[in-house]
């Protein structure tokens, strides 16, 4: 910031205030390849929330008589995606809780399959944990997203 600084009866000054940015505020010090997977994690995390959306609407039309074929076979590539995002969050060396975040969405789906096959009362579940499982890829791509930005260090 510059401002100009008048005394009355002396001559103006010009002074320059320098502040030094706040950390974590810029990926300056981040080499490319490593801006690039963090970006590349981002996209992931927000393709995987597309997913779980998608992922609701075919258990939607399932539950109204389309076949649920759709939503029986597209949940068996879910578990992909975080698959891929976990060894991506390393490679961007972001902080532990977003590069464990993938793990926790491995281990949310397989409670997932758990739920489906189990009995009643515990496939009432089913829908709850593919809340918890929307939820944390929502806060995972805000995460990313604001870690790609350089906005906050992951």
């Amino acid at each position: 910031m510059v401002r100009t600084v008048e005394k009355p009866g002396g001559p103006a000054r010009v002074e320059t205030i320098v502040t030094p940015p706040k950390e974590g505020m810029s990926m300056a010090g981040l080499s490319v390849p490593v801006r690039l997977v963090r970006i590349g994690y981002a996209v992931l995390s927000s393709v995987f929330v597309v997913c779980v959306l998608v992922q609701v609407v075919f258990a939607g039309m399932g539950a109204f008589g389309a076949d649920r074929s759709w939503h029986l076979t597209f949940a068996h590539f879910l578990g992909l995606l975080p698959l891929l995002m976990a060894p991506t969050a390393f490679a961007g060396r972001l902080s532990w809780g977003l590069s464990l975040l993938p793990l926790g969405l491995l281990v949310l789906i397989g409670v997932q399959y758990a739920f489906a096959n189990a009995a009643v009362p515990a496939a009432a579940l089913h829908p709850v944990n593919a809340l918890l499982i929307l939820l944390l890829s929502l806060l995972a791509a805000r995460r990313a997203w604001s870690a790609g930005a350089g906005r906050r260090k992951g």
